[in-house]
């Protein structure tokens, strides 16, 4: 009796384990900032791709919290504007606030994204705009770039 629960309890863990899709890489950087400015960070998270696209979120990290309503890319002078889904969210820790909100982008995005030679960030915000860039036109790269495309090569 004892062997057939060992047995049962051991087919039912590998099993439980077997059907749990490993999900890829989270990856998550800030842009290029200079230290009194307000540097939002980017992530990514790898999984399949949905029908609304692949997740990329923003976070502001401050004193103040921000509504965060657009992600506008400018890629190689190119926009690529997309509103947000859903409510920024809020959270608070040591007087700091983060703010975060996300788009979803198609795939087609990410390969530009990847391609681009010059890439900035526009986030548009209930206290104004955010302008970051992501890559440099002198080939300067941004955490949030470069970890990027560890996630994208993978």
């Amino acid at each position: 009796m004892k062997t057939h629960l060992v047995l049962i309890s051991s087919v039912l863990f590998l099993t439980a384990c077997a059907g749990q899709v490993s999900e890829r890489v989270v990856t998550k950087g800030p842009l290029i900032c200079t230290a009194d400015e307000v540097c939002p960070e980017l992530s990514m998270r790898w999984k399949e791709e949905t029908r609304e696209g692949f997740k990329i979120s923003a976070e502001i990290t401050n004193a103040e919290a921000y509504d965060i309503k657009q992600f506008e890319f400018l890629v190689d002078g190119q926009p690529y504007t997309y509103s947000t889904i859903e409510a920024t969210q809020y959270s608070t820790q040591a007087n700091l606030k983060t703010s975060s909100n996300f788009i979803r982008v198609p795939v087609s995005f990410l390969n530009s994204f990847r391609d681009g030679k010059q890439i900035d960030l526009k986030l548009v915000t209930d206290k104004g705009d955010i302008q970051r860039p992501i890559l440099k036109a002198n080939g300067e790269k941004s955490s949030a770039y470069l970890t990027f495309l560890k996630g994208y090569a993978q």
